[in-house]
């Protein structure tokens, strides 16, 4: 027996398109609904699954993203538009604040998914994540039952993409998670929204000067300073990676030129030193120099010994919840902030707003929280204190205390003596703390801070709570980080060639906050001073939908056409980046682009 599928409905209202959907509008489509919320760690598998599922079935299929909230700063229909452009959605979203539509649809967890056939009738659904590959035979199975009779639409929706990268000025941090610091005066930056980490000076003539870049991660967050190793936390590709900036660039390895001196990177094979973790989130060296990894969407605690031996478990059972005792019982709840101290490693669970400890008996036990429907804002003893999403954690400098960053109350707490208080913050020039998702502790006592929704890192001091926004300086138009847009579709058969066109935009930038200007204006030039100005680079998803051969040209034209062989038969994603060196109004840059096209091969 079929079930009409309920109507959509969501007080807070759609983002991604003009005016509203309905089941109604979207009759003749197979229509895919995710409901998620931007807290939940498991969601952004989840996000991603239903991308890749839209870029295959680009005209039968539309897919909804229905938010559906846990906790009260997630019910905020701004903070909902900013976390679509965090996560970079690329299809519409009901903002349902009193999860009507969640109800409706017998929903009992993050994430979950429900099918509706062309006709209008709830096929099933799935709850949980990494059910991409069954969605996807779903999906295909009903596109061809129902094209076979002649009910697909493939009329395009009126559906306008937010923009992926949101533009500030030059030089602006998007999103940064999480910071660290050292005692040689770095600063490291987890710019997720850029997916980049950046390391920028804090003493003297390099104070607020961006010294390296490193690219090559999907949504970083946490990060870590030790000598000359930068460890980071690549938490969309589920890994951890080391790297030495002493010995970074190599002699032989090809660096882009930069007019700002700052020396660009991307992450290397040889430097990942665990996989397959479920989304690490903070990362700390502990005693013996090993590295505790928070694995935020497994709920639980990693090992990764400096030995080159296999990373471990030394807490949580994988069941999401707050439950304290030796650690292969405990029960964890999205661990997303470590702080160590000298009885063991300190971390808060976002998910059960709680403060916990793993003493050095490998035992969990709960400092302040209550549960995972258990949150608010108040101070006191642990029975009565409460946090709402905490993410960010560092001990003070003598070991006896903890700051935490409390994410969803827009807040800085500080648990001493076994009390739990609020830190007032004096930002200067009045703009509050929003969502601040990392901390750090400098030498000299103060706080680093980074305020994520409001893309800036600040400096806080515990003693007065006068806070300072760090000023980046930025000494020449830096790199542009490119919004991700999709071209044209590209098909061949084996062996065939498949010609694949590329530009690079010369226009300068826009930028969307009033009062705010770029250096120069108009039209820039290709730098002519570089021999090979322009280079192509091409990359399959899967790889083996193009045959072995040339995937990198450089070129003296900001346009035209490359060629690659086609593979194996399939179909999938062709992504070609193109890096300018560019001049004009007296600056030069390295401007980018990247287009993906959808890929058949026959």
């Amino acid at each position: 027996m079929m079930v009409r599928a309920p109507e959509l409905v969501g007080h807070g209202g759609w983002i991604g398109v003009d005016g509203e959907l309905s089941l109604q509008a979207l009759r003749g489509k197979v229509v895919v609904l995710g409901f998620w919320a931007f807290s939940c760690a498991k969601c952004l598998r989840l996000v991603e699954e239903l991308s890749e599922l839209q870029r295959r079935f680009p005209d039968e299929l539309a897919v909804v993203g229905v938010h559906s909230p846990k906790f009260p700063y997630a019910g905020e229909h701004q903070a909902v538009v900013r976390a679509v452009a965090r996560i970079g959605m690329p299809f519409p979203v009901l903002d349902d604040p009193e999860l009507v539509t969640w109800q409706q649809y017998g929903v009992r967890g993050w994430p979950t998914v429900a099918v509706v056939d062309p006709r209008g009738n709830v096929v099933g659904a799935l709850a949980g994540e990494d059910k991409g590959a069954l969605l996807h035979q779903i999906v295909q199975d009903l596109v061809e039952e129902h094209r076979s009779r002649t009910h697909l639409s493939l009329t395009p929706l009126p559906v306008r993409v937010p923009p992926e990268h949101r533009r500030h000025r030059p030089g602006s941090l998007r999103f940064p998670s999480k910071v660290a610091t050292d005692r040689r005066g770095r600063l490291a930056v987890a710019d997720t929204g850029n997916d980049r980490v950046a390391v920028i000076g804090l003493r003297g003539e390099d104070r607020g000067r961006i010294t390296h870049v490193v690219g090559g991660f999907r949504r970083p967050q946490g990060v870590r300073l030790y000598g000359s190793t930068l460890v980071v936390c690549d938490t969309g590709n589920d890994r951890v990676v080391a790297i030495d900036l002493a010995k970074r660039p190599g002699p032989d390895e090809p660096v882009e030129a930069d007019p700002a001196g700052i020396i660009r990177l991307r992450v290397l094979p040889n430097e990942v030193i665990a996989t397959d973790l479920a989304q690490p989130w903070d990362v700390i060296a502990d005693v013996d120099h090993s590295y505790v990894v928070a694995e935020a969407a497994g709920q639980r605690l990693w090992r990764i010994p400096v030995d080159g031996s296999s990373p471990a478990v030394i807490a949580g059972d994988r069941f999401e919840g707050l439950l304290d005792g030796p650690g292969d019982e405990a029960e964890l709840a999205q661990p997303s902030g470590l702080a160590r101290l000298p009885n063991g490693v300190a971390f808060v669970d976002a998910e059960s707003s709680s403060l916990r400890l793993l003493d050095g008996r490998g035992r969990v036990g709960t400092l302040v929280g209550e549960g995972l429907f258990d949150w608010g804002r108040r101070d006191g003893r642990p029975s009565q204190a409460r946090l709402q999403h905490p993410q960010g954690l560092v001990a003070s400098l003598d070991g006896t205390s903890l700051f935490v960053a409390d994410t969803y109350n827009h807040a800085l707490r500080w648990w001493r003596d076994q009390r739990l208080v609020t830190l007032p913050v004096h930002v200067a020039g009045g703009v509050p703390l929003r969502e601040p998702s990392g901390i750090d502790a400098l030498p000299d006592g103060r706080l680093v801070i980074a305020d994520s929704a409001n893309h800036r890192i600040v400096f806080v001091d515990p003693s007065d709570g006068t806070a300072t926004p760090l000023e980046l300086d930025v000494l020449a138009l830096p790199e542009r980080e490119p919004d991700v847009v999709w071209g044209d579709a590209l098909q061949a058969g084996t062996g065939e060639t498949v010609a694949v066109p590329f530009s690079v935009g010369l226009d300068q930038p826009g930028v969307d906050r009033p009062g705010v200007d770029e250096p120069g204006s108009g039209r820039l030039e290709l730098d002519l001073s570089a021999a090979q100005p322009v280079r192509v680079d091409v990359r399959a998803e899967p790889t083996w939908l193009i045959d072995h051969g040339p995937t990198a040209w450089t070129h003296v034209a900001p346009s035209g056409r490359v060629t690659v062989q086609g593979g194996s038969q399939g179909s999938g994603t062709l992504t070609v980046t193109v890096v300018a060196q560019v001049a004009g109004d007296g600056v030069t840059a390295v401007r980018r682009s990247v287009t993906q096209h959808p890929l058949v091969i026959r």
